[in-house]
């Protein structure tokens, strides 16, 4: 099996994933990624070429008569490489709606289609039109998507909308990593069995095996730690509010801050003067942030989700967070390995944070009640499995679909 992907980066986290695709899964892999700096990375994504074991083509990336991007020479690359499945995520999905003669193209050459994303911010179809009226969701920087709600706009949803539709009836299997998925797409016309729910994961072969290496590191219950891009929707600034407030009746606490990116600056400022507080900047290799993990008592992912969650899981660590991208439902189970608190909220994060200050026995063993879920629930080996399921059904979808033309 050949599998070619559009990407409009190299993530560090995702070039591992897709090494182990290729080594142990026996697919053949190829990615696409945009020949400049991808239009479409969040600030701060942590790219890397080190260690990738696949090829890797890089396109012309251009902006389409949709105003969306796209990759220049597709065609002829998929001609020349010849894969089973091109894997798409957004922007790249809209250009087989707007690009009619694509679906044919790939239909000739026998290439499944296969769509990749966290729906999120994807309302169900009837909800569509007001939901992007009123917004659309957020950006990274926690602003609204649309501000506009006059009746061009209005008609443009309705165009965003059954773009959506068309699209997702046009793939032969879609790869989401929420549950709600299938009831989203379910709305546009899509049946369940095209669907296939995967968590998303880290190689946590890799992170066990420094795990192991760091088994005896000793941990601070109290120092709470945070991993990601510092980017307004990560809402940092809530945890240090939080992290400050808890000092004062704690003095123990602590809270480790690693990450970087266009909030740094801001939130270095609202720290200032408390010696509690540490910022250890973009740390990207899996020793050294193991040992900042290990050392630290409590996760706590105060916004947007991450595989940051994944990674503290299996170092054994309990995980605060709140509702937001909907990868966390799988990971977090309130009152079991962790606990969920009101998005936005310095008091409401204070006060689950004390929970576990107040019976620190309890971080030790949701601790590991969390690598446990990493070991026998949601590791690289069954999302690839999940992973294969999709590429499977798709490739014998669009087969049947050749036969019956």
């Amino acid at each position: 099996m050949k599998l070619m992907s559009l990407a409009g980066g190299l993530p560090h986290y995702y070039n591992l994933v897709l090494n182990k695709l290729q080594k142990e899964m026996g697919v053949e892999v190829c990615v696409v990624v945009p020949s400049a700096k991808g239009a479409t990375l969040g600030a701060g994504v942590f790219e890397s070429k080190d260690g990738i074991e696949f090829k890797v083509f890089y396109q012309e990336e251009y902006t389409t008569y949709y105003g969306k991007k796209f990759f220049k020479g597709l065609k002829e690359l998929i001609l020349q490489e010849k894969p089973d499945v091109l894997m798409v995520n957004w922007p790249y999905q809209a250009a087989f709606v707007f690009y009619p003669g694509w679906y044919n193209f790939l239909r000739r050459n026998n290439v499944a289609l296969v769509s990749k994303e966290i729906p999120f911010q994807v309302p169900h179809y009837d909800q569509a039109i007001s939901y992007y009226l009123n917004g659309g969701g957020v950006t990274e920087n926690n602003q609204a998507h649309q501000q506009n709600k006059s009746l061009l706009a209005r008609f443009k949803f309705m165009i965003v909308r059954e773009t959506r539709r068309l699209f997702s009836n046009l793939v032969d299997a879609h790869i989401n990593y929420l549950d709600e998925a299938v009831a989203m797409h379910a709305s546009y016309g899509v049946p369940a069995e095209k669907v296939f729910v995967t968590a998303n994961s880290p190689d946590t072969d890799v992170i066990f095996e420094h795990v192991e290496a760091l088994k005896d590191v000793k941990s601070n219950p109290f120092r709470l730690l945070h991993i990601g891009r510092l980017v307004k929707w990560k809402q940092v600034d809530v945890l240090i509010e939080a992290a400050i407030a808890l000092h004062a009746k704690y003095p123990q606490t602590e809270l480790s801050i690693v990450g970087d990116g266009p909030e740094l600056e801001a939130l270095k400022t609202q720290a200032a003067g408390y010696d509690f507080i540490k910022f250890h900047g973009g740390i990207y290799d899996m020793r050294e942030l193991g040992q900042i993990t290990c050392e630290s008592g409590i996760y706590v992912l105060a916004g947007m989700g991450g595989l940051s969650i994944n990674e503290a899981m299996c170092f054994a660590k309990p995980v605060i967070c709140s509702v937001a991208d909907g990868t966390e439902k799988r990971l977090v189970r309130e009152g079991y390995n962790g606990h969920f608190f009101e998005s936005g909220s310095v008091d409401s994060l204070v006060s689950v944070i004390e929970k576990l200050f107040a019976n620190p026995d309890q971080i030790a063993i949701m601790g590991k009640r969390s690598q446990e879920i990493i070991q026998n629930e949601i590791n690289i080996h069954t999302v690839l499995g999940n992973y294969m399921e999709a590429f499977k059904y798709s490739i014998a979808a669009r087969s049947n679909t050749v036969a019956s033309h």
